[in-house]
């Protein structure tokens, strides 16, 4: 026989970025894989496939399944390439006690017809009920040691991140093993930072030796996870060391991921349920282990996939439904080879199928209706809901955007046309359907980053007062007026609307009153009454929902609404009429929809956003941050492109204010021709 039980001891040790150190006595096990059988029948006390005090079952590694560990580690073999005629497995690992274990690494001995070790799978676990496979072969052997150096690419200790790379020794002369593993940080001026190592001496495996060894480790098996947990508490409270989270997997070696928790199941079950029912294309889910459910006709002409690469994702689905989904994105739990279709078919699925979610997803959307609630945009809050948009970086913003800083709806006269034309194109719209003239005063709401009050400057040489509420869009945008040598005929205050004086020929705001909230519309449009001049007129952009889904999507939040834009809210067109109608003297003189061209101009920006990943990376914005941006580009055109939302330009005037309408239009008849 040549399988063996070994007493030693396992050791870890950290130099980096604290000392510490511990080991403990164990026990564990060499078996040749031809032996199993044999010893399941001539072993008393050990199992095989079986219940027993000791036990060893092939469904406990590599991949989940009922296959033999000789048939898993075939079809390992095929999956590397690997062509050496294998004559002998032998694996080093824990076994079951009385159905307990812990296993933090096993090691897969490959032996060639010359009896050499030329190929080692060394299967590691961590708390996650995760497991990774590190394949070592090519080794540098060196008399009875073999050694591997190897990237790091599983998550096993939250006090370390995962870059590096192992130095893996593995000395074996039959009768003691000493395995020494190295954690090598570049951080650290390439030298290692951690280790762990396993001895032990070895004896033949027969019940004498099995239970001997037992009655003097009676309690090793239940010690373990005690023992990690102290390790723990001391690292972190009396270490200091900080946590870093658990990344998803994306290693095709990681063979088994973390099972899914009952909200997962959940989640799968109500989300199976949906595709179940729709006729709207066929979509594949892939799910974290490789097993795929496709759902929807076959021959349908839109198909998707979903690549689901953490349960998790199905958790935050159950929980919270659209807001659930935008985080599983940021936070990486799934992918899909097109973002945009994706997005267009669960608006599909969701408007044409009634949704009806769990009983318990109801108390997570109280939670986060509370949290929208405490952005209510009152003089105090709303300059710290536009900060937390605008205020994040002019740079990162004029990565993305085109030269004219534009960050609101184009206009283009074709699919080829450049960005910087088709912005231009809709500014020139606005400021021609405000019939502006040199002798005008221009309030604009919303200043941007300066392009409209300039643009409105150069071409009607008007006087403009703009006002924001972003600190970083004041700086940069009184830059460019200067540059452009126009500080005399335009002022940027830092001023919310509600504090504005004094009276105005013209008021202009773009993409601006979505940040103004349903309760503020009345003071918003009575303080425009009160700025507009007697024959004035006024010029809105603004995104819009349909009117059929504006009370219900009013009285509660979303993803949007909390991670983007937060105090934010899109207006109805009936929303709007009905607020000027009850506070103002105005009448509507035109609505023009410009909402398909958003689609493009969403497109346009995600694709120079995702293009330039490395620079935002570089201005100090994690990859979440990318992932969360990518979701609101992408959930956006797909609204648009659906025509789920709308842009619209209003043109606003006074009865009897005859010569301002008369010349709106005759620029109307002038356009039109």
């Amino acid at each position: 026989m040549n399988s063996q039980i070994f007493t030693g001891v396992v050791s870890h040790g950290r130099y980096w970025p604290q000392k510490h150190n511990f080991s403990y006595p164990v026990y564990f096990y060499r078996f040749d894989l031809n032996e199993l059988p044999e010893l399941d029948h001539t072993l008393p006390g050990f199992g095989y496939n079986r219940f027993s005090v000791v036990r060893m079952d092939d469904k406990d590694y590599l991949w989940r399944g009922n296959q033999s560990l000789k048939e898993k580690i075939a079809g390992v073999i095929d999956e590397i390439g690997y062509v050496e005629p294998i004559n002998r497995i032998e694996l080093i690992s824990f076994a079951k006690y009385f159905n307990i274990i812990f296993r933090p690494v096993s090691f897969f001995l490959l032996y060639n017809s010359e009896n050499r070790c030329k190929l080692i799978l060394a299967e590691v676990h961590n708390t996650f009920r995760e497991t990774h496979l590190y394949v070592l072969k090519n080794p540098h052997a060196q008399s009875e040691t073999l050694s591997f150096e190897i990237p790091k690419a599983f998550h096993v200790s939250p006090f370390f991140d995962m870059s590096g790379k192992y130095n893996i020794r593995f000395k074996d002369d039959g009768q003691k093993i000493d395995i020494l593993i190295e954690l090598i940080k570049s951080e650290h001026g390439e030298k290692p930072v951690f280790f762990a190592r396993l001895t032990g001496q070895g004896r033949s495996l027969t019940s004498h030796t099995l239970y001997q060894t037992l009655l003097k480790y009676p309690f090793n098996a239940m010690l373990n996870m005690p023992r990690i947990i102290r390790q723990a508490l001391t690292l972190y409270f009396k270490k200091k060391l900080p946590i870093f989270h658990k990344p998803i997997p994306n290693s095709e070696y990681t063979m088994r991921k973390q099972l899914p928790s009952w909200f997962a199941r959940q989640g799968m079950k109500f989300i199976f349920s949906l595709f179940k029912s729709q006729s709207t294309g066929k979509i594949t889910i892939k799910l974290p282990e490789g097993e795929s459910r496709v759902f929807g006709p076959e021959d349908s002409s839109l198909s998707i996939q979903l690549v689901v690469k953490d349960y998790r994702f199905f958790s935050l689905l159950a929980k919270a439904g659209e807001i659930g989904l935008g985080i599983a994105y940021e936070k990486g739990y799934w992918i899909s080879n097109d973002m945009v279709q994706f997005m267009d078919f669960m608006l599909s699925v969701t408007q044409s199928n009634s949704v009806r979610m769990p009983f318990y997803s109801k108390l997570f959307k109280i939670f986060y209706i509370a949290w929208n609630f405490r952005n209510k945009n009152t003089l105090y809050r709303a300059q710290k809901n536009i900060s937390q948009h605008y205020d994040l970086s002019n740079a990162m913003y004029e990565i993305f955007l085109d030269k004219t800083l534009t960050y609101s709806c184009a206009v283009f006269e074709n699919q080829n046309e450049e960005l910087a034309d088709a912005q231009l194109r809709k500014i020139d719209m606005i400021l021609e359907k405000a019939c502006l003239s040199k002798q005008h005063h221009l309030l604009e709401i919303g200043t941007g980053w300066g392009t409209l009050a300039i643009r409105a400057a150069k071409l009607y040489g008007c006087h403009i007062t703009s006002i924001t509420l972003s600190k970083e869009q004041q700086k940069l945008a009184q830059q460019r007026i200067a540059e452009a040598g126009l500080s005399d005929q335009i002022e940027v205050l830092l001023c919310d609307y509600r504090n504005v004086t004094g009276q105005y020929d013209r008021i202009i705001s773009v993409e601006m009153i979505e940040a103004v909230g349903k309760s503020y519309y009345p003071v918003f449009f009575r303080n425009c009454d009160h700025l507009l001049k007697p024959n004035g007129m006024m010029v809105i952009q603004t995104i819009t929902i349909p009117d059929q889904r504006y009370e219900s999507y009013s009285k509660t939040t979303d993803w949007m609404r909390l991670y983007i834009f937060p105090g934010g809210l899109l207006p109805s067109l009936t929303a709007l009429t009905k607020a000027i109608t009850y506070n103002t003297s105005f009448v509507i003189k035109q609505v023009e929809s410009i909402g398909p061209h958003y689609a493009l101009t969403l497109a346009r920006w995600k694709e120079r956003f995702l293009a330039n990943r490395e620079k935002i990376i570089e201005l100090g914005f994690p990859e979440n941050f990318i992932r969360r941006w990518e979701y609101y580009f992408s959930y956006c055109q797909a609204g648009f492109a659906q025509h789920y939302i709308d842009d619209l330009q209003i043109v606003l005037t006074r009865p009897r204010n005859r010569d301002s309408i008369n010349l709106f239009n005759q620029k109307v008849n002038r356009s039109k021709s």
